[in-house]
């Protein structure tokens, strides 16, 4: 092993407050505690890409500079003032340690992981160390893989695939002419502006208004004694749900992130027998032009509810929801500090802190080229249904949200997971609940054909 280092400069420098989904997310690590707030952390690999090559560690550590001197939030480090409060610092310029793993050209894959995860397992110092960790798998002297680790308050997953997209482009061509779409400290300025004010009191209206109706708390009770992590991670991968979700999203002119989002809430409806069911979705926020390649962590919650109907079909209530998760869509954007006052509030009101503690989280990269045309037919779909499958992740045993449902790729195959509380949920009903939303997403996809329809 053999660390090599880069050296950045960028176009300026300035000291700022964090951003809201910055803050959001910093607020969520400090709660973890720094022994769990790795598991925030964002990691990706990138194949050399072929167009040229090979790359020398050098070339490869001056495209990462580069990298680092063209957005902002790759050069912010974050501190707290005399009040305790956060705020973060952009430098100029600056030098990172790049590790550096030298491997047979049949394990650069497998290595190129495992040098992920290391890298990722700690958590970051936010204040001395940059938000962005490098390490490069070597073959013969040539690099393989990059391997890059981001910290969550400079990040969020839709940024990380922008850095990624970035540094292939660096890559491959040296340079980058377009600047980015806007910079981690125009963004401050923008939320801190009257502008800003005004999206984030519409949006807190929005969230008042809510949970002045919902439960305090989707799972109140604790049911079982606590398995082994406490907070376990299941992951369902699944085929047949992957061309399932496209047959029912294009049919309702939706997302297929929100036909899931509607099918899981639902099903929780059968768990506990709330009359309204309430869950965070994690928003990404790049609805505007001028977000499209800002990198921070612009994501924040929404909030969606849905009243369970036991007798109703999944389309009857994709149909009745969807004006729901478009509001939840629109106001997940507000100032963290202000949010957090208006829960206080209505939380003393009621008598009873209210916070849901269930959010759905869709990690994959955004697509803006639309569904795929092309329908498999339903015995297709139904045989692939036996190929699906269900793994376990690492979980942790202290965790700030009781049930964390997410959409992923894994393998090139739509995933979807929980990682929830068992003494709240336990393993079989985590795994019950992942095949449950397989299911009811494949019988919609052909029996909830509209009149006139033709079936896929």
């Amino acid at each position: 092993m053999l660390d090599v280092g880069v050296t950045f400069a960028g176009a300026r420098e300035g000291r700022s407050g964090l951003a809201w989904g910055q803050r959001a997310i910093y607020d969520a690590m400090r709660i973890a505690g720094p022994e769990n707030a790795h598991y925030f952390n964002i990691w990706r690999l990138l194949a050399m890409p072929r167009g040229r090559g090979p790359y020398s560690p050098a070339e490869v550590c001056a495209a990462v500079g580069a990298l680092i001197a063209r957005h902002d939030a790759l050069r912010a480090r974050v501190s707290v003032d005399g009040d305790g409060l956060p705020y973060q610092t952009v430098a100029s310029g600056g030098g990172l340690t790049v590790r550096t793993v030298a491997c047979a050209e049949p394990e650069a894959e497998k290595a190129a992981e495992g040098l992920a995860l290391d890298l990722a397992s700690t958590s970051f110092d936010l204040a001395s160390e940059w938000p962005i960790r490098i390490g490069l798998i070597t073959c013969d002297d040539a690099v393989r893989q990059v391997a890059v680790v981001l910290c969550h308050t400079a990040a969020d997953g839709y940024a990380a695939d922008i850095v990624m997209r970035d540094l292939r482009q660096l890559l491959l061509r040296g340079t980058i002419a377009r600047p980015p779409s806007q910079q981690l400290l125009d963004l401050v300025a923008e939320q801190e502006s009257g502008v800003g004010r005004n999206r984030s009191e519409r949006a807190i209206a929005h969230w008042e208004a809510g949970y002045r109706v919902i439960p305090p708390v989707m799972f109140p009770d604790l049911v079982a004694e606590p398995g082994a992590p406490r907070w376990s991670k299941a992951i369902l991968e699944s085929r047949a749900l992957e061309d399932a979700v496209t047959i029912v999203a294009r049919r309702h002119h939706m997302s297929t992130a929100t036909v899931l989002l509607t099918a899981v809430t639902s099903l929780i409806g059968t768990i506990i027998p709330h009359e309204l069911c309430a869950i965070t979705p994690i928003v990404h926020n790049r609805f505007r032009p001028e977000t499209r390649d800002l990198v921070t962590t612009l994501s924040q919650l929404g909030l969606f509810t849905l009243a369970p109907e036991p007798d109703a079909t999944l389309a009857e209530t994709l149909e009745a929801t969807q004006p729901e998760a478009m509001r939840a869509y629109r106001h997940a954007q507000y100032d963290q500090p202000a949010w957090d006052a208006m829960v206080d509030r209505v939380s003393a009101e009621r008598g009873v802190r209210v916070y849901p503690s269930c959010c759905f989280n869709d990690l994959r990269p955004v697509d803006h080229s639309g569904l795929p045309d092309n329908s498999p037919g339903e015995d297709a779909v139904r045989t692939s249904v036996a190929a699906s499958r269900i793994e376990w992740l690492p979980g942790v045993d202290h965790f700030n949200c009781d049930f964390c449902f997410f959409v992923t790729r894994q393998s090139g195959i739509l995933s979807i997971g929980l990682s929830a509380d068992t003494c709240r949920l336990p393993q079989d009903r985590i795994v019950g609940l992942l095949r449950s939303v397989e299911e009811l997403v494949v019988e919609s996809a052909f029996r909830d054909a509209k009149p006139g329809e033709v079936a896929p």
